[in-house]
């Protein structure tokens, strides 16, 4: 035993230290291994990593596949990684955020008209708010397109504008390999349509599309109008560039704007105002037929149907030049051109008055049409009338008074007639109102008499009725009465027939009993023979001495004889 101690002592040493720097050399490893080989990459964060070693990339490429030497293209998510710095290097850059913007924030503006001067130009919204963003990427590397367009597709590799877009979203983009354009979503309202233009592409050959005529007024008369035509680009189809037929409804739209390009227009109707002024160089003023001068204020509902909305965008380019092109200029030729038809007297008159304003309506109105625009109608708010020598000295009444007054005579007169006839009607109305006060108080006594009558007569008739009925009571009674004594008659005649056919039965049941035994005194044996039990018979037996000598026991035989009939009961089967 003490050899083995010695010789398990020493190793068993060993062994102990061993294990020790074993698990030590371990933990250094460990440490070492978890200080310089791990990589944390935290949340909002990505990881570009850079290959010290590997295959050398090919000329012009900058970004490199997996096993070449340089900026590899994949990068990595947050989280926890191991690399040997001696052949990786690493670069943490930022993930790329697109916004989904905040409904919640958004002031929606009604109509273009309202909006500031630069507001379309610099983000093409009608809305204020936090607006959804959308990524356009910007490929750095690869070669150029060999068809020269500016716009590649993700997967084609070539370097360029990146057809695709980035939606709302979190993304982890190479910042070597793209470049990230944050811009606004398209967004379309309500009462809105969105115009999308194509960017690319050949665009259309230029048409010929008659100009609407437009008559130029040089002082007092006019001119004939002029019919000409002008140049436009008709729409787009398929991938041609140029504005496209269909329009984008309400929605967000997330759409790359060097691809396509969107221009927020109103559609619905809208309110022109032409006011009158005689300093204004754009009132619309004429000379009438009696001479006079005539100046107009005109207010205009007009509007795009969203069909016709490109259509209308393709050749004017904004809403406002449709008022500028179309309705100002036709509103005020034919004003001139219908206007000078009329006398001056005309448009103060109710009648003719409003005979120029439908036919404005319909003459501007099928105007509008050849050019896509609806019109719903035409009111003439103000007019003035002023003589060519000027205006009326201070306290004279110029024409437009005049003639109002004395359509105001000629209204008077016609109000005092049917003041007239409106008394006469209403003495008439009274008169019938007494009348038909007579005829209701009549109805009224009439009414009440009936229902006094009717009252009385129903009373009568419910005695009568009362009587009647105790009357048919009490007869239905005495028959009750007489049903009840001959029941019982009855009853009392049948148990009697009862009692006598019964006893009749037994006596014929006997007499033909005595009949077939012959004689009575057959009939009486047989009877006894019938009735008579052996063991009733108790026969006492005379000992020495008198007869009393054995009447002691007959308390005895009694007794026997009775436990004799019990257990005879018991045993005999029970009758049905």
């Amino acid at each position: 035993m003490s050899i083995m101690r010695a010789i398990t002592g020493p190793i068993g040493r060993f062994i102990g230290l061993a294990i020790g720097l074993t698990l030590m050399v371990a933990g250094i490893v460990v440490a070492v291994y978890f200080g310089l080989f791990r990589v944390y990459v935290p949340p909002g964060a990505c990881l570009v990593r850079i290959a010290k070693s590997g295959d050398l990339m090919p000329a012009g490429q900058t970004v490199a596949e997996p096993g070449q030497k340089g900026i590899q293209r994949e990068t990595w998510g947050p989280g926890r990684y191991f690399l040997n710095p001696i052949f990786w290097d690493t670069k943490l850059v930022p993930l790329v955020e697109i916004k989904p913007g905040r409904p919640d924030t958004w002031k929606w503006v009604h109509t273009t008209r309202r909006l500031p001067g630069g507001k379309l130009a610099a983000g093409g919204n009608v809305l204020e708010g936090e607006m959804p963003e959308v990524g356009i990427l910007i490929r750095k590397t690869g070669g150029p397109d060999p068809s020269g367009s500016a716009v590649v597709s993700r997967d084609s590799g070539y370097a360029g504008i990146v057809r695709e877009v980035l939606t709302p979203g979190i993304y982890r983009i190479n910042p070597y390999e793209y470049e990230v354009q944050k811009v606004e979503a398209v967004v379309v309202p309500a009462g809105f349509v969105g115009v999308v233009t194509n960017q690319l592409g050949e665009q259309p050959e230029m048409i010929e599309v008659p100009d609407l005529p437009i008559d130029s007024a040089s002082g007092p008369e006019t001119r004939p109008a002029t019919v000409t035509t002008k140049k436009i680009r008709p729409l787009a189809t398929g991938n041609q560039r140029g504005t496209l037929k269909d329009v984008l409804p309400p929605g967000v739209y997330y759409l790359n704007p060097n691809v396509v390009r969107v221009k927020i227009t109103e559609i619905g109707f809208n309110e022109f105002s032409q006011l009158a002024s005689r300093t204004a160089q754009d009132t619309i003023r004429f000379p009438s037929k009696s001479g006079f001068d005539i100046e107009l204020g005109v207010t205009v509902v007009w509007g795009l149907h969203p069909r016709n909305a490109a259509a209308v965008i393709n050749e004017f380019g904004a809403t406002d030049e449709v008022l500028e092109k179309v309705i100002k200029p036709q509103l005020r030729s034919i004003c001139r051109n219908q206007g000078s038809l009329y006398e001056a007297r005309d448009f103060i008159q109710g009648d003719k008055r409003e005979e120029f304003q439908q036919v404005l309506t319909t003459v501007l109105r099928d105007v509008c049409r050849q050019k896509n625009i609806e019109l719903l109608l035409a009111l003439i708010s103000t007019i003035d009338v002023y003589s060519r020598e000027g205006q009326a000295q201070a306290g004279e009444p110029d024409l437009r008074t005049a003639i109002q007054d004395s359509f105001l005579a000629i209204e008077r007169q016609i109000t005092n007639t049917k003041l007239q006839a409106t008394e006469k009607k209403r003495a008439l109305l009274e008169e019938a109102k007494k009348n038909v006060d007579i005829q209701r108080e009549m109805i009224e006594a009439d009414t009440r008499k009936k229902v006094a009558t009717t009252l009385a007569d129903g009373q009568r008739k419910a005695a009568e009725i009362n009587a009647t009925g105790k009357l048919e009571v009490a007869k239905i009674d005495q028959q009750v009465a007489t049903l009840d004594a001959q029941k019982t008659e009855l009853l009392g005649k049948a148990e009697a027939d009862v009692v006598r056919l019964k006893e009749q039965a037994e006596a014929d049941g006997k007499k033909m009993l005595v009949q077939a035994f012959g004689t009575g005194g057959a009939y009486n044996l047989f009877t006894f023979a019938d009735n008579f039990e052996p063991e009733s018979i108790q026969l006492i037996f005379a000992g020495e001495g008198t007869f009393w000598t054995d009447l002691k026991r007959f308390e005895e035989v009694g007794a026997a004889q009775l436990l004799r009939q019990t257990a005879r009961s018991t045993t005999r089967p029970a009758s049905r």
